[in-house]
């Protein structure tokens, strides 16, 4: 039988003597253990938490974090060379001419994207900003061979650098130590000492394509029938079957390819192509420009002016093709969507501004993870910058001055990869003792505007380097039309479709042309890096 402790249903007596009696003894029941029978329970003490483990920590990487003031849970200690112990659970607080930069969980290495808010190793205003404090607080000022940090006469206290704006973080660079650094200076120190890297390319995997030309002339002679007739529709161009495309790879191949996963899709000037995984067509668009926009460039006051699609790009299932005036590049440019499957136009277009783009639209890159599109103008000033739109609304959001200007380089496709993008240029510079002309592959920060030439390959005159792009397993492929020729139209009596700026001669009509590919054969140390820490 259970007692039952304070019940308010048992029987009392008016007898304070018998009330206590039984309250005295309720209570004893009450601390017993449930059985009816009295007893206590003997306090308990909890078991002493064990010391957390010891953990050795190193500071490792570019641009060297050994002068680095280290605090443990508020308590400064030793750090030698870079290294140094602390108890597992402790908190790390890493300060630089007293501005408190991360505070942070103990880990074995500890590197500069690891002082980040959020561990991101690419570039972002937030590496920019630390960056921008070490650099200037470096004693040589020389940030090839990292960084030294000498005791400031009068550190910063109570500062944290994420509660800086850049003003005041330059303004306070200049109180410590007489000098700062700007964010994008800092940023393009991290990328020319993380950001150089190799790739190979295989001469026994290029894959060739070659025209019949005998296809290609009566494929033309179609086209300027329907020009005759009427010079600002371009109906022309869709009289091709699919065999016969088939048979001129190198036309419609020939401005710019990217990838619908692992499918490959090419565009030529006036068209789009799906292939197989060994570049076999399997659904041919000859003609794909939106005639709403050929519409406005046939209706052109000096003449029928014809539209022009460059290097595509493709994120989501949506395929992004820039279009321009090909007669005119500074009339108004377009970036339009199709569906990356049915390569139909969706309707969707967007003008890009006309001072961003005076001399058209060659290629737009696609950056996923940041949300973002990028193109750069074919030449004049505007082309010293990137220009970044939302890829939400198409807003312009920022134009990212060029460490290397790309006027005069001829840059006729680019990719985002790895978060930095990369750039095809068919520069014409001449190689001493040879008739050759040299070709530039560029890797550009989307965020410093940083230019590295990754590597340069030599071309006979008139060959035309084209578009590129990433496949899913990271080989980059670029397309290079072959030297023009005499063609077989120029032996009949034909005259030259269009005119003699826009000929057969031109890179669309050459016999033949090649897609390289070439494997990433040493990576950056910016990955190298990041994965220290990972």
């Amino acid at each position: 039988m259970k007692t039952r402790c304070f019940d308010r249903q048992a029987t009392s007596r008016p007898v304070a003597a018998s009330l206590l009696a039984s309250l005295v003894l309720s209570l004893a029941a009450c601390g017993g253990d449930g059985d009816g029978s009295p007893g206590t329970t003997p306090p308990t003490t909890p078991p002493a938490t064990p010391p957390a483990a010891s953990m050795d920590v190193t500071l490792a990487g570019w641009p060297g974090l050994a002068g680095l003031t280290v605090k443990a849970d508020g308590k400064e200690i030793a750090v030698a060379n870079g290294a140094f112990s602390v108890a597992g659970g402790a908190t790390l607080t890493l300060e630089a001419g007293g501005v408190e930069l991360a505070s942070l969980s103990p880990r074995h290495t500890i590197t500069v994207f690891d002082l980040l808010s959020s561990r991101d190793c690419q570039s972002s205003p937030e590496l920019g900003r630390l960056l921008s404090l070490l650099l200037a607080l470096d004693s040589d000022q020389d940030s090839s061979n990292g960084i030294t940090l000498a005791p400031v006469a009068q550190p910063a206290s109570g500062v944290k650098l994420a509660a800086l704006s850049e003003q005041e973080l330059l303004a306070l660079e200049t109180r410590l130590v007489g000098r700062s650094v700007s964010i994008t200076d800092a940023l393009r120190a991290a990328n020319a000492a993380l950001d150089q890297e190799t790739w190979t390319e295989s001469l026994a995997t290029r894959t060739s394509f070659v025209n019949d030309m005998t296809v290609l002339q009566n494929y033309l002679d179609r086209v300027l029938a329907e020009l005759a007739m009427d010079a600002r529709a371009l109906t022309g161009f869709s009289y091709l079957t699919d065999e016969q495309a088939a048979r001129i790879p190198a036309t419609l191949k020939s401005q710019g390819m990217a990838f619908d996963g692992d499918t490959p899709v090419f565009s030529w000037r006036y068209g789009l192509q799906r292939t197989s995984a060994v570049y076999q067509p399997t659904l041919n668009r000859p003609l794909a420009l939106p005639a709403d926009i050929q519409s406005e460039y046939g209706a052109s006051a000096d003449g029928p002016h014809m539209g022009h699609i460059g290097d595509i790009d493709i994120l989501d299932g949506k395929l992004y093709a820039p279009i321009e005036d090909e007669d005119d590049s500074s009339q108004q440019s377009y970036i339009a969507v199709f569906d990356a499957k049915t390569l139909q136009y969706t309707g969707e277009k967007h003008a890009l501004p006309l001072a961003e783009h005076a001399d058209g639209v060659p290629w737009v890159a696609v950056d996923g993870p940041r949300k973002q599109l990028y193109t750069v103008t074919w030449s004049t000033s505007a082309a010293d910058k990137l220009n970044v739109f939302d890829l939400a609304t198409f807003k312009l959001v920022r134009s990212v001055p060029l460490q290397t200007s790309f006027n005069g380089k001829r840059v006729q496709g680019a990719k985002v990869y790895h978060g930095m993008l990369y750039a095809s240029s068919d520069t014409k510079d001449g190689v001493t003792g040879t008739d050759l002309k040299r070709k530039r592959i560029y890797k550009v920060d989307p965020v410093s505007g940083a230019v590295i030439e990754l590597m340069h390959y030599d071309e006979p005159n008139r060959t035309e380097a084209e578009g590129l792009a990433f496949g899913p397993d990271g080989t980059m492929h670029l397309t290079v039309i072959a030297p023009y020729t005499t063609p077989i139209y120029g032996q009949t009596t034909n005259p030259r479709p269009f005119d003699e700026s826009y000929s057969i001669d031109g890179d669309d009509w050459n016999p033949s042309a090649t897609l390289r590919h070439f494997k990433r054969t040493g990576g950056p140390l910016r990955e190298k890096l990041c994965a220290l820490g990972a």
